[in-house]
């Protein structure tokens, strides 16, 4: 005889039961709790969490029942999945459908069943969550309220505990994937993953690495703007709290590093880090820039000379040679410092003066240095005339280390950036910025999927500057605000025409969120204001931020990130590879794509930089997130990249970015030929 086969929607059932690995498991305190509640609240001797098998039933908790299964043929639950509702029989031998049943006409005469389908978010019924009694009776509706809302906490359970096996099974899969590769990679490679903890095994440690240099252990920018941001509050609330921020540029740094290698050069720089910290107060901030650049943060000091002591004592220690491999090297260090007197609002432009003092040092070293080795050499020159021998210059280091403050006679660069505060207010009243959109492709098909967006400012008399030229002073000076909400009303406007042409309707836009505009808490309504006033969806958007911007632990930037996400936008995270990032993090706020910094694109051509772009594909693929590459240069690199299995890209190969009036003719064009 033949066996009929399962209808497909029993087969696709019977496999979502399987996909949830619940059958035959050992009993849960969370389960056995439900039951337990079930009885209570029903009044029933007996309460059961049924899963229905192919063939059998089985209880995965149960209360006054001995046995773990039934055939699935003597089920009542197998009738209660096939109804949308509860199946409540309140007398079993007044029921046409189970008065001859045998657990009715028999052991263990089974008189009352309640029982409440367990359904899965995509619909399909897997069990029940059912009360049994052996004489007759009936529910109240609060009863029956109860049996339905405990019912869907065994579901939510069940869930829950899926979800954590395909995490944990998703995390192994990572952690072996990111192995595999680890033993093939180049000492590039090996860097980038001792500074980015090597994904998975450092997990805790890449929340320390977010705020914090690998190379010396001291905090980065990122921390040290945190820090001066608060004592700026603070010194604006109390007027006679005094901060300085110093500015350290170490001297005769490139040449040991170009001479003695890069090993030497970053010996050096933890040196000088363990130098700096052991010289400061516990309550000082010591921080590394970046390079030979370190900041100092010096709270609550009594007064400017204290802090003056503290610079001379900072230059005395770093003069003094260190070893290394048996050979000397000296070095020393051009500082700048600026004071809270200055009425600082903002952290960057405390620090920006203090870079500005600093280069003033500098220059005064060069300057005193030129003078000495002048006399040093008129000297020798009488020396050598006097002996009738040639001159000779000693190999000894002169070192002429220098500290400035910084003041209004420094006003060289920062005449400049007034200059370009005041060009910037006047772009906004006359309308000088413009949108440009850099097309970005799916690499197989060549098909336009989407764009970046970027700013341009056409200046009257420096031409069209990027983002980059002007934005940093925007953010500073608080016009900001103003540019992102004329951004987000064109490109929502632009978008929006756009996908009105046919076979454009699912174009989507990329758009930069830097830090502080992360952190402007009228983001979120600026965009719903823009989505609603264009009839858009949020996820027609991907929001770009920088890996410190997802890793920072500033509540305010959590809390946006996890807004964005909550209204539909997409997260993309820009640059990835040079930063710090975490998986824990990109999981929980599902990050949805990451962007290859272009470095590694230009590195291609290397089996190291192959290896990090190849690593960068598995961890999307495998955490189910888009790749993009961006700047794709040439015909090369693009087919090292669909190779290496990255499908989505941007570039000056593809295409240049656009302006919206030339975005329009290419799309009116391809539509007409379409």
């Amino acid at each position: 005889m033949t066996v009929a086969p399962w209808p497909a929607k029993e087969t696709l059932r019977l496999a979502k039961l399987q996909d949830y690995d619940i059958l035959d498991t050992l009993p849960e305190p969370a389960y056995d709790d439900i039951v337990v509640l079930a009885a209570r609240i029903c009044q029933s001797p007996t309460a059961l969490i049924s899963l229905i098998d192919a063939n059998r039933q089985w209880f995965k908790a149960k209360v006054g029942l001995d046995v773990d299964e039934t055939p699935r043929s003597l089920s009542f639950c197998n009738f209660t999945i096939q109804q949308p509702g509860i199946l409540l029989v309140e007398d079993t031998r007044q029921s046409a459908q189970f008065r001859e049943h045998p657990l009715v006409t028999g052991s263990p005469y089974i008189r009352f069943y309640a029982g409440a389908p367990l359904v899965t978010p995509d619909g399909h019924a897997l069990g029940s969550l059912c009360v049994v009694d052996y004489q007759p009776r009936q529910l109240t509706e609060d009863q029956v309220q109860g049996l339905q809302v405990l019912s869907h906490q065994v579901m939510a359970q069940m869930e829950l505990t899926r979800y954590a096996k395909q995490l944990k099974l998703a995390n192994e899969r990572l952690e072996q994937r990111v192995q595999a590769r680890t033993a093939g990679l180049t000492t590039a490679l090996q860097r980038l993953l001792k500074t980015q903890t090597k994904l998975v095994k450092r997990e805790v440690a890449l929340r320390h690495s977010a705020l914090h240099d690998p190379l010396t252990g001291l905090p980065n920018r990122s921390y040290f703007i945190q820090r001066l941001a608060q004592a700026i509050q603070l010194s604006r609330r109390q007027p006679k709290h005094l901060y300085a921020v110093l500015f350290i540029d170490l001297d005769n740094f490139k040449p040991v590093n170009d001479t003695l290698g890069h090993e030497i050069g970053d010996l050096l720089l933890q040196h000088v880090a363990n130098q700096i910290r052991l010289l400061l107060r516990k309550s000082d901030l010591v921080a590394r820039l970046g390079g030979d650049e370190f900041a100092v943060l010096l709270d609550n000091v009594p007064d400017k000379e204290h802090a003056i002591i503290a610079v001379k004592r900072l230059q005395k220690q770093l003069s003094a040679p260190f070893m290394v491999e048996g050979r000397k090297v000296f070095i020393g260090a051009s500082i700048g410092i600026t004071f809270s007197s200055m009425g600082y609002r903002q952290p960057e432009a405390a620090l920006k003066d203090a870079d500005i003092a600093m280069y003033h040092a500098k220059k005064q070293a060069k300057q005193q240095l030129k003078s000495q080795l002048k006399t040093q050499l008129k000297q020798q020159q009488i020396l050598s005339d006097s002996l009738k021998s040639p001159v000779v210059i000693q190999d000894e280091v002169i070192l002429n280390q220098q500290f400035a403050v910084f003041d209004t006679a420094m006003q060289g660069q920062a005449s400049a950036r007034l200059t370009l505060e005041d060009e910037l207010r006047q772009a906004l009243a006359e309308d000088q910025f413009q949108l440009y959109y850099q097309p970005i492709f799916d690499l197989v098909d060549r098909q336009l999927i989407g764009f970046e967006v970027l700013m341009r400012w056409h200046h009257p008399d420096k031409g069209c500057l990027n983002a980059g030229d002007f934005i940093a002073i925007a953010e500073e000076i608080g016009v900001i605000q103003q540019l992102c909400h004329w951004l987000i009303q064109t490109a929502c406007q632009q978008l929006k025409k756009w996908q009105q042409y046919p076979k454009f309707d699912r174009l989507t836009m990329h758009v930069n969120l830097s830090l502080l505009q992360v952190r402007n808490p009228q983001l979120i309504s600026q965009w719903q204001a823009g989505l609603a006033e264009h009839q858009l969806p949020a996820s027609a958007f991907q929001m770009e931020i920088a890996e410190q911007v997802l890793l920072s632990s500033d509540p305010t930037i959590t809390t946006t990130l996890q807004q964005l996400k909550a209204t539909g936008f997409g997260l993309c995270i820009d640059d990835f590879g040079q930063g710090y990032s975490s998986l824990s993090r990109l999981h929980h706020l599902t990050v949805n794509t990451l962007k290859i910094d272009r470095a590694f694109i230009r590195d291609l051509t290397n089996p190291s930089g192959k290896d990090i772009v190849k690593t960068i594909v598995d961890l999307g693929n495998s955490a189910n997130m888009a790749v993009i590459a961006e700047g794709i240069e040439t015909a090369e690199q693009l087919t090292t990249l669909v190779a290496l299995g990255c499908r989505v890209g941007q570039g000056f190969w593809l295409s240049e970015a656009l302006s919206a009036v030339t975005i329009d003719q290419v799309l009116a064009a391809r539509s007409q030929q379409q």
